[in-house]
């Protein structure tokens, strides 16, 4: 647990450090920088996964299982992304609400709906609420992203850190800080 602390300090101020010297993301990461656009995106791409979840464990256990069927899984949860996906494209020019409108909006929820193919053989509440769990760790992470973004488009930086590089540094950096204070909790 000591070191899981001082691991995450460690990665805490070097994250820090790179933040303050400035390297940045900007041929990498889209052009938007606020907050509230990334929070809302991932709010729907989160919403959208567990709305997937939700449908593809009823389908998992009250269907294939009993049929004996399970292989079929992988085919309902594509069927249930583009289902959703077509449904939220529908609604966003039925309704005219200021929401992002993208074509692939939902498609971007098979990231998270891949990390949860673990979750089906628990029960219900606990799948909820690891799937709860993990989405908002989507949208925590997004937000984290973006600031760290942000602060980086401003400062100088190195002509040999600029894009891939110095985001595979940064998300090193916050993978470092999350496993330490994976360690304390």
């Amino acid at each position: 647990m000591l070191f899981s602390l001082f691991s995450s300090l460690l990665a805490a101020a070097i994250l820090s450090n790179i933040l303050l010297r400035g390297i940045g993301l900007e041929s990498v990461t889209p052009k938007t920088v606020r907050v509230k656009p990334v929070l809302i995106e991932s709010a729907i791409i989160s919403g959208m996964a567990l709305l997937i979840f939700v449908i593809d464990y009823a389908i998992l256990n009250f269907v294939l299982l009993p049929m004996n069927v399970v292989y079929l899984n992988l085919i309902v949860i594509t069927l249930l992304v583009i289902l959703v996906n077509e449904a939220y494209i529908y609604l966003t020019k039925k309704i005219k609400l200021e929401l992002p409108v993208t074509n692939n909006l939902g498609l971007h929820s098979v990231l998270l709906i891949v990390g949860f193919f673990g979750f089906s053989t628990m029960s219900f509440d606990l799948a909820f609420i690891n799937v709860l769990g993990s989405l908002l760790g989507f949208i925590t992470f997004s937000i984290l992203l973006v600031m760290i973004h942000s602060r980086l488009r401003v400062s100088p930086m190195l002509k040999a850190f600029k894009g891939l590089p110095i985001l595979l540094i940064v998300l090193g950096l916050i993978a470092l800080i999350m496993n330490g204070l994976g360690g304390i909790f």
